[in-house]
């Protein structure tokens, strides 16, 4: 085989290396550029609610997280007065009402009303108590929901209340001190029921929930010039291996004796 024919094939073989290069550099390139984008997106957003935490006595977060971003925190009253603990509720009651109120069935008034059945009764329930002015304007029964906020802070609940009551505001502290007064009040309603999970209702929309027209059209314009540019490389290289066979069979072909040079050999 002549030099000529030789450097045919190797050329081609080049040739053909190149073009396999060049698919994987280009599909690399072309599949890996949207995650890229959104990961320096996540980055920036990132770096961005950290630097406002090292800056400022607060953090907020910045929208757009995805499934990073915590789930906001939803105050369950059902789900923690079925998990309270009465014992806990007793101490603290001890330890911050009792200055004022008694709460065992038929206790003196103090300084505020005997609490005795106190939860489901109505708010100024007691005849024989002297109840401020603007308690006595607020009317209803004492629900669950209303002891949390009397509780939380008496004086916001009840505008120019006479009780001086800072408030519990430990939510802990407040709903154990609820589950001790439904536990002495015989009449006390059944606590009120946990909140739906909120994947249960998601669940069944993203079921029935299609893609919308406008969304697709841009997913499959995307992919559309991807796989377009994998299709003309692919053509590229099977041009080139076509080109070096070709080449290679050429040159085995000038260089192979014919059977007249043989006889005069």
């Amino acid at each position: 085989m002549g030099e000529l024919g030789l450097n045919k094939i190797l050329g081609a073989l080049l040739a053909t290396a190149l073009g396999l290069f060049g698919l994987k550099t280009l599909s690399d390139v072309v599949f890996a550029h949207g995650g890229e984008g959104h990961g320096e997106e996540h980055a920036e957003a990132a770096s961005m609610s950290e630097e406002m935490c090292s800056k400022f006595a607060y953090c907020v977060e910045v929208a757009g997280g995805g499934a990073t971003a915590e789930a906001e925190e939803v105050f369950d009253l059902g789900a923690l007065l079925a998990a309270a603990d009465v014992t806990r509720g007793e101490r603290t009651f001890k330890g911050q009402c009792t200055t004022c109120h008694t709460i065992e069935a038929g206790g003196a008034n103090g300084t505020g009303p005997n609490l005795h059945g106190v939860v489901g009764a109505a708010k100024h329930h007691h005849a024989d108590f002297s109840y401020s002015g603007a308690m006595t304007a607020v009317g209803g029964e004492w629900t669950y929901e209303d002891l949390n906020h009397w509780l939380e802070n008496p004086s916001s609940f009840v505008r120019g209340t006479s009780m001086s009551f800072a408030g519990l505001r430990k939510d802990a502290d407040r709903i154990n001190v609820i589950a001790y007064l439904a536990s002495q009040s015989p009449d006390a309603p059944a606590f009120p029921a946990p909140l739906a999970a909120s994947g249960e209702g998601e669940g069944a929309a993203v079921e029935g929930e299609t893609p919308a027209e406008g969304e697709a059209a841009p997913a499959e314009g995307e992919a559309a010039p991807a796989e377009q540019a994998a299709g003309t490389v692919s053509e590229a290289v099977e041009e080139s291996a076509a080109a070096a066979t070709e080449a290679a069979e050429e040159a085995l072909s000038e260089e192979a004796p014919t059977p007249t040079e043989e006889t005069h050999e």
